[in-house]
């Protein structure tokens, strides 16, 4: 994946709209009379009913590696602190590094993970990947709960994939899974703040970037 595809697209698609959101809050000025006792406004305000996220995530019907049918948006990423990447059980190149790596970042979470912040990872190859084999490829890394894999159909993960940003401008490496590109988006969907950092990266570091979006009251130290 080009470097400079890849900044194009995020920019577009989640730095621009982190910025766009970050700046939200600190311009916004009241809009009706003040109270006689007006109290301080919170550093960050949670986005009422589904928020400006539920317009940019599509709400497509995905399968957990458990068999269950859940919908992105609404059961998965609504009012919580996530990590989101992609791959699929049989690549044999970027994918096990990925996976191997994030298993540490979850054990550095502990049971935080499935509670205070949900990891998802969602395959790009729906068609080999069912449940089952989702389930035996979790097994294989010992990933604990809290850590979903997801599968469905491959217009709707198409889709979804394109529209969190992670996709190539060259339509020819975008239809190529073996070229996906090797980043984790994280963000807190409550408060509408999204980033991404390479799925390489010091597991630590990625701890400390989703505690960063969460707030200090979310995920603790």
């Amino acid at each position: 994946m080009k470097r400079r595809a890849f900044l194009a697209s995020m920019g577009i698609s989640l730095i621009q709209t982190a910025m766009a959101a970050t700046a939200g809050l600190a311009e916004e000025k009241p809009t009706t009379a003040p109270m006689p006792k007006p109290t301080p406004a919170p550093v960050q305000r949670p986005a009422t009913a589904d928020g400006p996220s539920a317009a940019r995530f599509p709400d497509v019907v995905l399968t957990t590696h458990e068999g269950r049918d859940v919908r992105f948006y609404q059961d998965l990423v609504k009012g919580k602190v996530v990590l989101i990447n992609f791959m699929y059980a049989t690549c044999t190149n970027s994918c096990p590094t990925f996976t191997a790596n994030l298993v540490r970042v979850q054990q550095l979470f502990g049971d935080r993970v499935g509670r205070d912040v949900f990891m998802y990872s969602i395959s790009l190859d729906p068609e080999h990947d069912s449940p089952q084999v989702l389930r035996d490829y979790a097994k294989n890394y010992s990933v604990q709960p809290g850590w979903t894999f997801l599968t469905g159909s491959l217009a709707d993960i198409t889709t979804l994939r394109r529209r969190l940003g992670l996709r190539d401008l060259d339509p020819v490496v975008d239809a190529d899974k073996t070229q996906h590109i090797g980043v984790v988006l994280y963000g807190n969907e409550r408060f509408d703040r999204w980033a991404a950092c390479p799925a390489l990266s010091e597991p630590r570091e990625i701890v400390k970037s989703v505690r960063w979006v969460s707030g200090p009251q979310q995920v603790p130290a």
